[in-house]
């Protein structure tokens, strides 16, 4: 085969797979914005975008993450530069600190330059990653350990923020197709140094590993893909008896209600919690804990507690909650705590809402601080304890502790936020201040 029809059979079959990948699964995502690194892969995915653009509806640009990491990362900018500049793209630089404390370093960089993407405007950012490495992340996951997750790879499409998401349109592609489509067209592009440093478990799997398995069993590829596709099916089942169960134990949102979790499957119990650490990011449990609290929340053990790396997770009037290592963090407006209440709702922290019985009036030097055990409130003729107001209210220790309440220029109780104000002062369709993120809502 000649060099124009090399160019023309690999070009149609790129260019066709993604203008059928766009149409019927991205329609409505038109501004597009490419993962640059320079490199060979993401430079072939450019090209072929900008080719797309005559016949698609698209809006394209390209991203540049400057990880710092390298002696050439300032020569890799630089080349991106005059690359977007010579094919008509918009590009995005962004510079970012890698913190490997505790990931590593190539896991961090992943972190930081996902971080990024997240941020963009585009409605999908395009990754150029192709069959031989979704190949390499399925063993580097059977590898480390990891479940169905690890090894169904890397999706297609993923969700990324709530405005836009990943999409990788090259997965059916390899890496040699990718390199004679660069070298049929003499695309330019660079070549990272790190990639031959066999000390990074991928680079070792691609180098060294690999190619001994391919030699082995010549259709190692189209198996491994094969695999992923089922195990990427089987996944998207899981989660969608994950989210239904979810959606039954959070019912009329009433919290992780553990009554509800207890008629589940000891399967999916285990799933639920796993879940609940992903979504409030509180790091990653041992299999030997995570089925100790499991079985104390079997056991209606009052008090169980589940400590993971971002908080202890409580067990309390049937309801999981989190206690944040950082609640400062978990709750912004803590670290203000003493100060004027007029402070907190110019900062959009408190609010105040009308509700059937309420302050009259409200003063704007009243201070909210966090309620000590001498606080008492006046409700219904007789002065009540906070602490105790709160406990009948069934919220856990360790938030009675830093709850807000509101105090006069004495420094007496006259509301406990979200909760009650002093019948002292309450009038018909009064004023109650309101703290969004604190779990009890009026």
């Amino acid at each position: 085969m000649d060099n124009s029809a090399l160019v023309n059979n690999i070009s149609t079959r790129l260019c066709s797979s993604i203008a059928q990948q766009w149409s019927a699964t991205m329609a409505d995502r038109c501004v597009l914005a490419v993962g640059l690194s320079g490199g060979i892969d993401s430079v072939v995915l450019l090209h072929l975008l900008t080719q797309l653009r005559q016949f698609l509806p698209i809006q394209l640009s390209a991203i540049h993450v400057h990880h710092g990491l390298s002696q050439y990362a300032d020569q890799w900018l630089t080349f991106c530069q005059q690359l977007c500049a010579d094919w008509s793209v918009p590009l995005q630089s962004v510079r970012v600190k890698v913190n490997a404390k505790g990931d590593g370093l190539e896991a961090a960089a992943r972190k930081a330059r996902y971080q990024v993407y997240a941020q963009s405007k585009a409605d999908a950012v395009v990754l150029a990653h192709h069959r031989n490495d979704q190949v390499e992340t399925f063993f580097l996951g059977g590898l480390r350990g990891g479940g169905i997750r690890a090894l169904a790879a890397m999706p297609a499409q993923r969700v990324l923020s709530k405005h836009n998401i990943i999409w990788r349109p090259l997965l059916s592609f390899s890496r040699q197709e990718l390199e004679e489509y660069a070298q049929a067209l003499g695309l330019p592009y660079i070549e990272d140094d790190s990639n031959a440093d066999t000390t990074y478990l991928r680079n070792w799997l691609r180098l060294s590993g690999l190619p001994q398995w391919r030699q082995r069993l010549p259709n190692l590829d189209n198996q491994i893909e094969a695999a992923v596709n089922r195990l990427q099916d089987e996944l998207a089942l899981l989660e969608e008896i994950t989210t239904e169960d979810w959606n039954r134990i959070h019912a009329q949102q009433q919290g992780f209600q553990i009554p509800v979790w207890r008629e589940l499957s000891k399967l999916r119990r285990k799933q639920q919690l796993r879940l609940f650490t992903s979504k409030y990011n509180l790091g990653m449990s041992s299999s030997a804990a995570l089925n100790e609290f499991a079985r104390q929340l079997m056991e209606n053990k009052i008090g169980a507690q589940w400590s993971l790396p971002a908080a202890n997770v409580l067990f309390y009037d049937n309801k999981l909650w989190i206690d944040r290592l950082n609640n400062r963090q978990q709750w912004p407006w803590l670290a203000l705590l003493p100060v004027k209440n007029q402070h907190l709702v110019t900062s959009g922290h408190l609010q105040w809402i009308q509700t059937p019985f309420g302050l009259a009036e409200i003063a704007p030097d009243w201070i909210v601080r966090s309620c000590n055990g001498s606080d008492k409130i006046k409700m219904g003729g007789i002065h009540k304890s906070v602490k105790k107001l709160l406990q009948e209210r069934k919220i856990p220790p360790f938030l009675r502790r830093i709850w807000p309440v509101l105090c006069n220029a004495e420094n007496n109780c006259i509301a406990v936020v979200n909760v009650a104000v002093t019948s002292d002062m309450r009038v018909a369709g009064g004023w109650m201040p309101l703290i969004e993120d604190l779990p009890e809502k009026i």
